[in-house]
């Protein structure tokens, strides 16, 4: 805004009234504009135009358009938008990922990736605030990105930590529960060569998945994917008495919904099925409302999302008793309020 047009606008409305109003839509603005980019952004996620910009140094838009049929109408608006805000650069034909959008889809990149398993969810918000639709039954998380996007989070201290315990107790047949797209195995292998492993997963598709991911990989020799329950292991656990570790990272947090009880029942059955094997927890630790409204951290979101699609989080006190109802020993625990994460040791 000129000069001119600014004193424009406080001779019409007032200064404190000019100024009031600027800045309530300075604050405005982020809420808004979180909500834009992040659509835009998992539009050229699911088209694949993502990876593409950040894979090369610069992309023909005309290509795209015709490679990956798209309208160019909506393209074009989208990468405006981006070039707007400096996370793009679109120059005639020419798009490129700036440095910004770079950083952003590094590290960063499992928190958009994880908040977008959940877009369903808040497509149908307010269905489900009137009654009108339930989850899971009428509303369901994209499972894809929920391993995605968590696997990627993980990979930041949840897997370390957890490599760290297998590594100093020795571990070297581990299975895996819930092992989802296995980003938590393939971590494991790359990080102990020593180690070979068995994934579970209860859900087909997730099954089919983790298959594809590994094949061709050279860690495939050392990972077996299997199809299984659980809460139903007796034959496995005849089949493999060589395992000496059993691992769960953010699995038994999805059966808490109706109470303590199932897990209870798993941790002591796991301790029966497997005598000789140690259980590794890694698991969300509930954090304090009153500390969040003080630090706002990304746990609000964490928490919005878990309890909007009926998972519960719960505190490190109440995994501490839960181990114990299970008959089982405390041999390490770690917990890291910093990230609401807590690390646990089992015999």
């Amino acid at each position: 805004m000129s000069l001119i047009q600014a004193l424009q606008v406080i001779r019409l409305l007032g200064l404190p009234k000019a100024a009031r109003t600027k800045r309530r839509l300075d604050e405005a603005l982020p809420h808004v504009r979180g909500y834009a980019v992040c659509s835009c952004l998992w539009a050229l996620l699911e088209t694949g135009v993502l990876d593409r910009l950040l894979g090369a140094e610069a992309l023909s838009v005309e290509a795209v358009i015709a490679e990956a049929h798209l309208e160019r109408h909506v393209l074009e608006s989208i990468l405006s938008y981006l070039d707007g805000l400096s996370l793009v650069r679109w120059e005639g034909d020419q798009v490129r990922a700036l440095p910004r959008l770079r950083r952003l889809m590094a590290e960063p990149r499992g928190f958009f990736e994880l908040t977008y398993a959940y877009e369903p969810v808040f497509a149908r918000l307010q269905d489900l605030l009137r009654g009108k639709a339930t989850y899971p039954a009428d509303v369901q998380r994209l499972g894809k990105y929920v391993g995605r996007g968590s696997g990627q989070l993980c990979r930041t201290l949840p897997y370390p930590v957890m490599a760290d315990m297998l590594r100093r107790r020795g571990a070297r047949v581990v299975l895996d529960l819930g092992c989802g797209d296995l980003a938590f195995l393939l971590y494991l292998a790359e990080a102990m060569p020593e180690v070979r492993a068995i994934g579970i997963d209860v859900d087909s598709p997730t099954v089919e998945y983790a298959r594809e991911v590994l094949s061709g990989l050279a860690l495939a020799d050392r990972i077996e994917v299997r199809e299984a329950d659980m809460f139903d292991m007796a034959a496995l656990a005849a089949e493999r008495p060589d395992v000496d570790a059993v691992t769960a990272v953010d699995t038994y947090h999805e059966y808490l919904s109706g109470g303590d009880e199932a897990v209870v029942a798993l941790l002591g059955q796991l301790r029966a099925w497997f005598p000789k094997a140690l259980l590794y927890v890694g698991e969300f630790c509930k954090q304090p409302h009153e500390k969040l409204r003080r630090n706002p951290t990304a746990f609000l979101e964490h928490h919005l999302y878990h309890d909007l699609t009926n998972q519960t989080i719960v505190e490190a006190a109440r995994w501490r008793a839960m181990f114990d109802a299970a008959g089982l020993q405390m041999l390490e625990e770690k917990v890291f309020d910093i990230v609401g994460h807590g690390y646990f040791v089992l015999r």
